[in-house]
């Protein structure tokens, strides 16, 4: 969690003191990682340096069991892991020191005869030295993690390594004086005159005691340093070079060539401090000093203060001792703090590469560019190269503004963006890179140099591209859609004007043999804009494909008979050119290729100017239907040809401009023909005009070979059954009753779903046509409930809406059809088709 802790230290180190770590907390991570491994390496290591120091101290003249309650070298495992130990394995660490003083003693016991005073036993030296060794260590330690975590809280001066400084120098501190007030009190309590101990009285017990505390504090930070870090092998062979100086030392002291036993092992602790390595120093003294003890048997056994002299001389090397270890910490804190530093400039250089940002520095009089790593990988060069060079793979213009910026350094700060290729030379754009450049100039002795900031923005340019891109594309779309709406405000608005004025003319008296033609005429130009429409928004919902046996002959003849009136009022022809298959049964999809054919038909009429149109067909291997209608009137300019079959194109041309349409047609063809696995080709005539091809597959039905022609129904009207009706509009279900009753025995009308399925309840019909919106209960919950019901007669849904799901929604609920209104007679033909169809099928059965 970041937080305001580091808010005195300036710069990167600042920025990412958050990420630094406290030093001592690598050791006790390793514990939680591995508590089984690092627990019992730490055991095992205390414990065999409490006996080795043990073995070391036998047989000295001032041992004894009193004083080794004054206190016990057994004590460094619990103080340093009530200082470094999480707290939930600090048993791990009581446990060690338990096992290493009790062996110790056991140790003594056996091979000292006059360890223990006479009339005290083993098992209560043992108890009272567990507790009274305890009590100073865990105090000690657990007021150092306090005084760390509370100092950590309220802020310290910005210093690395001062967790380190905090906790030991606490922990040490309190163990020292908290052992020196405890040493009088176990004197006086346990301590019996007619005892005899080779340092004399109590007085001498309580000044031995107080010399051996703070060794044994100051020891223990010596330790505690050791598990800062794991060594390295150059420390550690370094710590290693300097042991013979510490044996030496001891052999000269058992010789009886030596100053004072505990002052000068001391002094070369201090010289090791000052001349090594730092952590290799902190090792060598550590183990140096256990090799001394076990040598000579001295500096932890307190020798007797025979003179003022010695007294001074023991002073003085607690003194040196205590200077030895607080230079250890210091030294300790010289390496924290460079080894943050080398981090902290370790993730500048990753934060650099990341944000692609590198620095040069150009001396002007001999050319040459110096960057470093970050730069050299955004430019693609070394970190030395020469600038005439580099300039030949810029752009010419940004080559040119760049010598000319380098010309005039009158200008205290440049900025410069330039392109610069991958290559050896200027290659075009393409695979360039966007370099923006921050320079100064700055002049030393005789020389100028350039010098600043390089960025790579070669991602934010491409971004930036790619987003205009995106917003001329959104423009374009959005152009698109206002022309639409406009095309299909224009194609509704006409004919529904239309239809109004033919309205008025009526209202005014016109006959409607002279105003019925032109309403059919406007009725069928909306309805074509709508399916137009309808095809353009959801093809495969919309108009579903739809396989039946027709011939090509009739489809060609149904086209023409469609647009005589219209061709005959524009002065066209229309032609059929059909080959001798034409008139042989196929199957397709009749309704989408009539309406191919047909928007061909119509643009040819309204926009070719033409004279004369042609339906063509012949057949190809497969068979497939090759359709071509052609005309000889302007043709397609080449430029428009791209575009021709997309929606809502209605061209440039004058022609175009004044004619009616959707803009549809020739994309509405594509698509449906597309859907039926065939293509639409446009080709200019070879004498003027236009081509438009269209290859379909057609599949030839089994009976096609002497099939007979198709023979008309034979029953009359009035013959078809009952039928019933739901529609809630009054005109259109007035219209259509008028002509259902020429085609059915019985038309009933109601005006809701909820009346609809009332009546077929009653009335069993043989037909039910119902729309899709009506009040209480709408067409498609109607058919799914009859269908529930078990209805298996013909049910058939009517829709207004030439856009949208209403199909899908009628399909999904179970009709056998859906039609589009206004309901045409032809529609309703074939409905009943479809009904006698089914009645053969059940007759059959």
């Amino acid at each position: 969690m970041l937080d305001d802790t580091e808010a005195g230290r300036s710069g990167p180190q600042g920025l990412f003191a958050a990420l630094a770590q406290p030093q001592l907390a690598r050791f006790p991570q390793r514990l939680e990682l591995n508590p089984l491994r690092e627990g019992g390496l730490f055991a095992a290591t205390f414990i065999a340096l409490s006996l080795l120091l043990t073995l070391a101290q036998v047989r000295a003249e001032t041992n004894g069991a009193i004083v080794d309650l004054l206190p016990s070298e057994a004590v460094f495992a619990l103080l340093m892991g009530a200082a470094l130990f999480p707290l939930r394995l600090l048993w791990l660490a009581f446990g060690t020191y338990a096992v290493a003083f009790t062996l110790s003693v056991l140790l003594r016991v056996w091979l000292e005869p006059g360890y223990l005073p006479a009339g005290v036993s083993v098992a209560p030296m043992i108890g009272f030295g567990l507790v009274l060794n305890a009590i100073p260590a865990l105090a000690a330690g657990f007021f150092g993690r306090w005084l760390m975590t509370t100092i950590q809280e309220r802020g310290l001066p910005e210093r690395a390594g001062r967790e380190d400084k905090v906790l030991l120098i606490g922990t040490v501190a309190a163990y020292v004086l908290l052992t020196a007030a405890m040493v009088p009190v176990v004197v006086s309590a346990l301590y019996d005159p007619t005892w005899t101990t080779p340092l004399g009285d109590s007085s001498d017990l309580v000044e031995a005691g107080l010399f051996r505390a703070a060794r044994i504090g100051l020891c223990a930070m010596a330790l505690m340093l050791v598990l800062l870090d794991r060594p390295d092998a150059k420390n550690m062979a370094v710590a290693l070079a300097i042991q013979p100086a510490f044996i030496l030392l001891g052999i000269l002291q058992m010789k009886g060539f030596a100053v004072h036993p505990t002052l000068d092992v001391v002094m070369l602790a201090l010289a090791v401090a000052l001349l090594a390595p730092a952590y290799a120093a902190v090792l060598a003294n550590v183990v140096g000093v256990i090799v001394y003890v076990a040598i000579t048997g001295q500096f932890l056994v307190q020798i007797p203060i025979t003179s003022p002299d010695v007294l001074r001389l023991e002073v003085a090397s607690v003194l040196l001792m205590m200077l030895v270890c607080l230079l250890l910490l210091l030294r300790h804190g010289t390496i924290v703090e460079r080894r943050q530093s080398a981090e902290t400039i370790a993730r500048l250089e990753r934060v650099q590469a990341l944000a692609t940002v590198g620095y040069f520095v150009l001396d002007l009089s001999s050319h040459q560019v110096r960057v470093d790593g970050a730069a050299a990988g955004i430019l693609g060069t070394a970190q030395r190269f020469d600038l005439s060079e580099f300039l030949r793979r810029v752009h010419p213009h940004d080559a040119a503004t760049i010598v000319k910026a380098l010309s005039n350094q009158s200008m205290g700060q440049r900025m410069q963006t330039f392109q610069l290729s991958p290559g050896p030379v200027w290659a075009g754009e393409e695979g360039a890179r966007f370099i923006s450049l921050h320079g100064w100039f700055e002049q030393r002795d005789a020389a100028v140099y350039a010098y600043g900031v390089l960025i790579d923005l070669t991602s934010d340019h491409r971004r930036e591209v790619a987003l205009a891109d995106a917003l001329a594309s959104l423009s374009e779309h959005q152009n698109r859609q206002t022309e639409i709406f406009s095309i299909v405000s224009h194609e509704l608005r006409t004919p529904a004007s239309v239809i109004s004025m033919l309205v008025e003319e009526l209202d005014g008296g016109a006959s409607w043999e002279e105003m019925g033609p032109r309403m059919r005429a406007v009725s069928e130009q909306l309805l074509s804009v709508l399916a137009d429409m309808r095809q353009t928004v959801r093809p495969e919902e919309n108009l579903p494909v739809r396989i039946e046996t027709v011939r090509p002959s009739e489809i060609a003849e149904t086209v023409r008979n469609t647009f005589l009136l219209m061709a005959e009022a524009k002065g066209v022809e229309i032609g059929l050119d059909l080959s001798p298959v034409a008139w042989m049964p196929r199957m397709t999809d009749r309704v989408r290729l009539v309406q191919a054919l047909s928007n061909l038909v119509k643009n040819a009429i309204l926009h070719s100017e033409c004279g004369r149109i042609i339906i063509g067909y012949v057949e190809a291997d497969g068979p497939v239907a090759v359709w071509r209608v052609t005309d000889d009137g302007l043709g397609v300019p080449e430029e428009a040809r791209a575009a021709l079959f997309e929606p809502f194109r209605r061209g440039d041309g004058l022609s175009t401009a004044r004619t009616d349409g959707s803009g549809l047609g020739l994309y509405v063809t594509k698509s449906s023909i597309e859907l039926l696995g065939g293509s639409v080709e446009y080709l200019p005539a070879e004498t003027g005009g236009s081509v438009f091809e269209l290859r379909v597959p057609m599949a030839v039905p089994a009976e096609a070979e002497g099939m007979p022609a198709p023979v008309a129904s034979t029953k009359q009207p009035g013959q078809r059954g009952r039928i019933l009706m739901a529609e809630d509009s009054e005109l259109i279900g007035e219209l259509l009753v008028a002509r259902l009753n020429r085609l059915f025995e019985e038309v009933v009308w109601v005006k809701n779903g909820a009346d609809a399925l009332a009546a077929y309840k009653i009335i069993q019909p043989d037909v039910v046509l119902t729309d899709l919106f009506m009040p209480e209960l709408g067409g498609d919950d109607l058919t799914s409930t009859l269908r529930e019901l078990g209805a298996d007669c013909l049910i058939i849904g009517m829709t207004a809406a030439a856009i949208g799901d209403e199909r899908t929604r009628f399909e999904e609920a179970g009709t056998d059809l859906v039609l589009t209104k206004p309901v045409s007679t032809r529609q309703l033909l074939e409905v009943l088709d479809r009904l006698e169809a089914r009645a053969r099928a059940r007759s059959m059965t």
